[in-house]
């Protein structure tokens, strides 16, 4: 545990404990010495007085005079501490001793000295002086010879002194002198201390609240000045301190001034600061904001996770980067970007977090419009008649599905391929030349034929139209490609329309919806016009000044009609000012853009040239009925071109099963016939071929099918959704029963409008799936549902089967994608890409839920 001690005390501390340790040192010193010299004495007096009496007590007990004796030993009594004095005969009693009581008893216990000495004492000629420090006697032991020769032994006489009276002598005089010598050295402390305080540690102390008060704000005079070495410390303090404050002052003028909100926490993680853009940010005051009150701004779906990713970077010390929700002043919420970065003092300790806001809230929002507008391009293209690719390096990034079958290729495979492969040998030195050119030499826009070779090495005629632009700093070819197999004809009308395609003479406007309708987007496509598109938004343009004067009231007359129907889509035909003055006819495909609440926040207008078109609508005089006569036109070409496509499937599928019906004759005449002549392995092996071909068969009419649905016109009707399952149970009743299988219906009187037979099939496709994967459930269980729903409505098919799992969602509506094995489970793999295409062709959507082993539901979607 840390203490504050001031320098004052510590300084004063230190002499006392100096001049106590002199003290206690002198004292020490006396008490050893006088000691030594006290027992030295005393040793000189017993070993005297000692040997005195043994030389008398051996004269006197040779004569056997005991009283001389007696009196001898009771004289050693003057003696100065002595406790007692013995003499002790051979056999170790008392026989004489200076202190009653002693004189007849064996000399043991508490008055008997050490073993040790005493066998010295008998071994040896003269006596022993030895200390007894564990019960403070200094002892003298001398033998007694009573023959001449010394060899017979008389016992011995023994002395014993007190050394604590010793002791308590010596500590009395020793702590005389000690208390002479530790005045004066307290006097000296308590004057050196009364110096220090003048002289140091006032001054010191006062320089150090001059800079707490210049850290704290607080603006106190210089209080210690002089040309000793603290004053001019003093003065070069104030100096480092007026830098330090203004260094201070600037770093918080300068995060006051900064435009985006930040925040500040101290050692604790608790907020101790935010800026003056925060404050106006959350319109809060600051009081609210330090400690925990920064995080109550923060949304409460995202808190959670901003808890979690603060505390592990505040214990890891490390930066951290984190998007959430914080609450704008008027209430609403903005994301914002954090940028959290630790804080270390001088000597490199933490010391807190600093972090920086960033407000992403137009960010996402144009991020959300643009990945909208993208969305609705993806699906034109997606669902385009023409092939669409991207070429790098050579190598296709991105074709459609209309290119990909084109090719025969599946779409995830054609992706990746080199350009070379998709090429007939003849022409590829012409491909290389036109990819060359739009890639080294800068050629913008290219348009020409070659022959393409698809997957099985076929070779047919397109024509492309390619264009060169720079994605992700890497150039890139785009364009569009035709088939021009059996229409050679009408090569020229197909080429005009890829050339339409290719320079997308459809532009995209994107205004905001005040007075003047100013423009927010428009695509790079408007210099077809004489536009550019940055100068147009760097000026300001605004759309209505674009109409022609003699529309611009219909077009806003019709605007708010639009708007009070409720519409989300509506066309309008005006007339629109190119850059050169001149005015051109135009469609716009106008999307109105809402909020939830029904805001109007833009609107997007896909707006063609129909300049030709409308001059040969004013012959006319019939707006309604020119389109009517294109639409018919297109259909018709759009029939005839589906009545080439159906004779093409028809064919193919007649040329592809004539052989199959030779190989199923031949083998089951070579069954019939000839079965005698085979072994068991060779009957197996027409058995498996007979069933390839069956498969091969299925596979060829399913194909088929799914061109059908592809292909076929569609018919609206309103349908009684549970007649109609009614009818396809009953037509299912017989493999119902075969299974085992119970059927439950929960389908209310509710009618659908869609085209029956493309609803018809794709719930025969479901209910037979439920059928076949619920076989070996028990029992199987096929449950059937719908529900009118808002929107649309709602019908599910549910087994309790084998089920999947989900991470295999997108890939079970695929062509020929299967996740069972077809001797397990037969089938081709194209009835649930026959349902999704159907679905999708009638404007609805399915989807799936399912657990491995818990069965699977499938869900239809259709608008009302």
């Amino acid at each position: 545990m840390n203490v504050d001690v001031s320098l004052r005390r510590l300084l004063l501390g230190i002499v006392v404990v100096f001049g106590l340790l002199v003290a206690g040192g002198q004292f020490t010193f006396i008490m050893h010495m006088y000691s030594t010299e006290v027992l030295s004495e005393l040793r000189q007096v017993l070993r005297h007085a000692g040997g005195n009496l043994a030389a008398n007590l051996e004269a006197g007990l040779r004569e056997g005079d005991e009283r001389h004796a007696r009196q001898l030993v009771s004289q050693m009594a003057s003696l100065p501490h002595l406790m007692f004095a013995v003499h002790v005969d051979a056999q170790g009693v008392v026989r004489h001793a200076s202190a009653a009581g002693l004189v007849g008893r064996p000399l043991d216990g508490e008055h008997a000295p050490p073993a040790s000495v005493l066998d010295e004492a008998r071994r040896g000629a003269g006596g022993r002086i030895a200390e007894d420090a564990a019960r403070s006697i200094l002892w003298a032991v001398f033998p007694l010879r009573l023959s001449a020769d010394g060899d017979a032994y008389g016992g011995m006489v023994v002395l014993a002194t007190d050394t604590a009276v010793l002791q308590r002598e010596a500590l009395h005089r020793a702590l005389g002198q000690t208390a002479i010598v530790l005045i004066p050295i307290l006097l000296l402390s308590a004057g050196i201390g009364v110096l220090l305080k003048l002289l140091l540690t006032d001054r010191i102390e006062h320089l150090l609240s001059y800079t707490r008060s210049q850290i704290e704000g607080r603006n106190l005079p210089l209080p210690v000045s002089g040309r000793d070495e603290i004053g001019r410390l003093g003065e070069r303090l104030a100096s480092l301190m007026r830098s330090v404050v203004e260094s201070r002052d600037f770093h918080v003028q300068l995060l006051d001034g900064l435009p985006n909100p930040i925040w500040r926490s101290g050692p604790d993680g608790q907020c101790d600061y935010v800026n003056r853009a925060w404050l106006q940010f959350t319109a809060r005051e600051l009081e609210q904001e330090l400690g925990e009150g920064r995080l109550e701004n923060v949304h409460p779906d995202d808190l959670a996770g901003y808890r979690t990713r603060y505390a592990a970077a505040f214990a890891a010390r490390r930066p951290f980067v984190s998007e959430y929700r914080l609450r704008f002043h008027d209430g609403s919420y903005h994301w914002v970007a954090d940028h959290g970065e630790p804080i270390r003092g001088s000597g490199g300790e933490f010391i807190g977090f600093i972090g920086s806001c960033f407000d992403l809230q137009q960010q996402k929002g144009a991020a959300a419009d643009m990945a909208a507008s993208e969305a609705r391009f993806r699906g034109l293209v997606e669902r385009s008649l023409v092939g669409v690719y991207m070429i790098q390096a050579g190598r296709l990034t991105y074709v459609n599905p209309r290119l990909a079958e084109w090719f025969g290729y599946p779409l995830e495979e054609v992706v990746g391929l080199p350009v070379d492969r998709l090429v007939a040998d003849e022409d590829q030195m012409l491909v290389r030349e036109m990819l060359r050119q739009r890639l080294e030499r800068g050629v913008a826009h290219l348009n020409y034929g070659f022959r393409a070779r698809r997957r099985d090495g076929s070779v047919f005629p397109v024509e492309v139209f390619g264009s060169r632009i720079d994605l992700d700093g890497t150039p890139t070819v785009i364009g569009t490609m035709l088939d021009m197999t059996e229409r050679e004809r009408a090569r020229a009308a197909l080429a005009a329309a890829a050339e339409v395609v290719e320079a997308s003479p459809t532009v995209l406007f994107r205004w905001a919806p005040v007075e003047g309708w100013p423009i927010v987007f428009v695509s790079e496509n408007v210099h077809r016009w004489g536009y550019r598109a940055d100068e147009m938004l760097e000026a300001g343009q605004h759309f209505a000044t674009l109409v022609h004067p003699q529309d611009i009231e219909r077009v806003g007359a019709e605007v708010v009609q639009h708007l009070a129907e409720g519409r989300r889509e509506y066309v309008q035909e005006y007339r629109l000012r190119r850059a050169d003055g001149h005015y051109i006819w135009i469609e716009d495909l106008t999307s109105v853009h809402r909020a939830e609440d029904g805001t109007v926040l833009h609107f997007e207008g896909l707006i063609t040239d129909i300049s030709e078109r409308h001059a040969a609508q004013e012959a006319l005089q019939q707006l309604n009925a020119e389109l009517e006569e294109r639409v018919a036109r297109r259909t018709e070409e759009l029939a005839a071109l589906n009545k080439e496509l159906e004779t093409f499937a028809y064919s193919v599928s007649h040329d592809l099963k004539a052989p199959l019906r030779g190989i199923d004759g031949y083998s089951h005449l070579l069954l019939a016939d000839h079965a005698d002549r085979l072994d068991e392995e060779g009957r197996l092996f027409l058995n498996n071929i007979r069933t390839g071909v069956r498969q091969m068969g299925r596979l060829i009419d399913d194909l088929l099918a799914y061109s059908r649905v592809e292909r076929r016109n569609l018919q609206a009707a309103d349908i009684a959704l549970r007649e109609m399952l009614r009818g396809i149970l009953a037509e299912r009743a017989g493999a119902a029963e075969g299974a085992a299988a119970r059927v439950e219906l929960d389908v209310p009187d509710i009618t659908v409008r869609c085209d029956r037979d493309g609803l018809a099939q794709v719930l025969r496709n479901l209910i037979d799936n439920a059928f076949k994967y619920s076989r070996d459930a028990d029992p199987p269980l096929v449950r059937i549902g719908a529900e009118e729903q808002e929107h649309a409505h709602h019908i599910w098919v549910a087994d309790n089967g084998i089920g999947f799992d989900m991470k295999f969602h997108e890939r079970i509506f695929e062509i020929f994608q299967r996740l069972q094995r077809a001797e397990e489970y037969p089938g081709t793999g194209v009835g649930l890409a026959i349902v999704r295409r159907a679905v999708t062709r009638m404007g609805g959507r399915v989807w799936a839920e399912s657990e491995p082993g818990r069965g699977a539901t499938f869900h239809l979607e259709l608008p009302r």
